[in-house]
C-alpha cells in the first residue's frame, strides 16, 4: 500500500457555460501544470467541463452528448502515464441525468460519482434539471480511498458520514460555490470543521473561480487536517494550481502544511468580486470594453474605480462634452 500521495488542486476559471473546448483546454493546462509539480492526481472544480451553472442547457441532448465526448477525450489522454484527473460534468445514465464527478485514470473513466444533495435555493434550482444520485462510497486511486463529493454533498452530513463508514481516508469536494461576503469564515470553514469532527477525516474544499453572468465564484480553496488545523488556503478571486502532499500517519492521512493566503476584509472581498465579475462578463461575452455614465455620486466613483482595474484603461473610451 502506498504511503504518500500528491494532489494538485486546480482552482481554475472554467465557467464558460457551453464553451466545452475552451474549458477542456484550461483543464489540460492545469493537468500539465500538475504534472510539472509532480502530482499523482489533479482535481478540477464542479462541472468544469460543461461550465457552471448550466441551467436549462443540460436539457439539450446535444450539450450532454458533447460533454460526454470531451470527458472521453480527456480520459484517453490520461493513458500517457501522467497524473490522474478529476473533472465535473453531466452524466446521462439511462433516463437519469446527474451532476457528476469523474475520475479519469489510465486512459479511461475509472469512476463516477453523482451529486446526492441537490441545492434548490438562491441561484440554484438543480432539482428541476438533475436527478439525485445515490449516497456514494469512496473511489480507489493508486492505493488510496478518496471520499469524492460534489459541492452540496458536504454541506449536509449524510454523504460524508456514509463515506467515512465505507472506508474513505479523506473527504474531497469539488465545488461551484457562489461568492458571498465573509462566506469562508461564516459558513464554509465552520461546516468543514464539523465534517472533520464527525468523521475524523481530513477535508479538501476545491472551489471554482470566475464570473458567469451575475454569479461570481471566489475560489478560496482549503485543506483541513484531521486535527482541524488549516494546512492550505488558496487566495480568493485568482487562479492557482497548488500541490498538496499527503502521507499516512498510522491509519490517518495527513497533509503537509503549505501556503495559507491572507483573506481580504469584507469590503475587499466585495471589491474583488465586483472586479472579477465585470472582467469575466466583458471577456466571456466578447465585448470590446465598457462605457461609463458618470453622474458624480458615490456609485459613479466606485464604477470608475472598478472598471479600469477589471478591463484595463484601453477598454474604457473617454468622451468629452
Amino acid at each position: 500500500m502506498a504511503d504518500t500521495l500528491k494532489i494538485a488542486l486546480a482552482q481554475i476559471n472554467t465557467t464558460h457555460v457551453g464553451a466545452l473546448r475552451a474549458n477542456a483546454d484550461r483543464i489540460r493546462a492545469a493537468r500539465a501544470e500538475g504534472a510539472r509539480l509532480g502530482a499523482d492526481l489533479v482535481v478540477t472544480p464542479e462541472f468544469s467541463v460543461g461550465g457552471y451553472l448550466p441551467e436549462d442547457l443540460v436539457r439539450k441532448p446535444a450539450y450532454v452528448a458533447a460533454c460526454a465526448d470531451v470527458i472521453a477525450e480527456l480520459a484517453a489522454e490520461t493513458a500517457d502515464g501522467g497524473p490522474g484527473l478529476i473533472v465535473g460534468g453531466p452524466w446521462q445514465d439511462g433516463a437519469k441525468l446527474y451532476n457528476a464527478a469523474f475520475l479519469l485514470e489510465g486512459g479511461r473513466i475509472a469512476a463516477r460519482r453523482a451529486k446526492h444533495e441537490l441545492p434548490n435555493y438562491g441561484v440554484f434550482d438543480e432539482k428541476r434539471v438533475f436527478d439525485a444520485g445515490p449516497v456514494p462510497g469512496p473511489i480507489a486511486f493508486r492505493g488510496f480511498r478518496i471520499g469524492l463529493m460534489v459541492c452540496e454533498d458536504w454541506w449536509l452530513p449524510t454523504v460524508s458520514e456514509t463515506l467515512c463508514e465505507t472506508g474513505a481516508e479523506m473527504l474531497l469536494s469539488i465545488n461551484g460555490s457562489p461568492f458571498e461576503a465573509d462566506k469562508h469564515d461564516r459558513q464554509r470553514l465552520p461546516l468543514a470543521v464539523g465534517r472533520v469532527v464527525e468523521t475524523g477525516l481530513p477535508f479538501v474544499f476545491l472551489g471554482q473561480v470566475g464570473g458567469q453572468d451575475e454569479i461570481v465564484f471566489d475560489g478560496a480553496s482549503f485543506v483541513l487536517n484531521p486535527d482541524r488545523s488549516l494546512a492550505h488556503l488558496l487566495p480568493m478571486f485568482a487562479e492557482r494550481v497548488v500541490l498538496t502532499e499527503w502521507r499516512r500517519e498510522g491509519e490517518r492521512l495527513v497533509c503537509t502544511p503549505g501556503e495559507v493566503a491572507r483573506m481580504p476584509d469584507s469590503l475587499g472581498q466585495i471589491y474583488g468580486a465586483m472586479t472579477l465579475g465585470l472582467r469575466d462578463y466583458v471577456d466571456k461575452n466578447g465585448f470590446p470594453g465598457v462605457v461609463l455614465g458618470l453622474s458624480g455620486g458615490i456609485d459613479s466613483a466606485i464604477s470608475a474605480a472598478v472598471a479600469p482595474r477589471a478591463c484595463g484603461d484601453d477598454a474604457i473610451p473617454l468622451y468629452q462634452r
